[in-house]
């Protein structure tokens, strides 16, 4: 209800044609309205962990239909220990890669780019896409970087997921 401002980037998937690209609600708005929302660095929250289990479909033969651990997970970071959770503070146990991914759980994700060896394959993949933001040394991000702690720009996340659409043939 406090929403004031959103951001839309419509892309044909098969040309890579912006269909739309709307910045804000109302430009001429004091209160945030001269905010290009489609090209302002933002967290993307949990839009990358698609990417995240692409990877581990590719390199560590897991599918839809694989079994995943949604448990209390401690990883190492250079700050210490770290115990993540998911939104909602609860766990699943054995989940579906295809639930994980469907209901946006965090310890999956973070343990599946734990398992791909970190956040460099992800962070590889992402720049090979296209998102030019992620100026930062992958370890940087650590495995939080598939839960969105790095900004992103909505145009090139658009255009990523376009990617995926064109069954993995990028257009710029």
């Amino acid at each position: 209800a406090n929403l004031r401002h959103a951001a839309i980037v419509a892309i044909h998937n098969p040309t890579g044609e912006i269909l739309a690209m709307v910045s804000s609600a109302d430009w001429n708005d004091a209160r945030g309205g001269q905010f290009n929302g489609t090209m302002v660095p933002r967290s993307p929250g949990s839009t990358l962990k698609p990417f995240t289990y692409l990877l581990a479909i590719e390199r560590n033969h897991r599918t839809p239909a694989s079994i995943l651990a949604d448990i209390p997970s401690p990883f190492r970071t250079p700050q210490g220990i770290t115990l993540p959770e998911n939104y909602d503070h609860a766990y699943r146990g054995p989940v579906t890669l295809r639930s994980a991914l469907a209901c946006s759980l965090n310890i999956p994700a973070m343990r599946e780019l734990n398992a791909l060896g970190g956040p460099e394959p992800l962070h590889e993949l992402l720049e090979t896409l296209g998102l030019n933001t992620l100026d930062q040394q992958p370890t940087t991000y650590g495995l939080g970087l598939t839960i969105g702690n790095a900004p992103v720009r909505l145009l090139e996340l658009t255009n990523a997921y376009a990617t995926l659409a064109r069954n993995g043939r990028h257009l710029p």
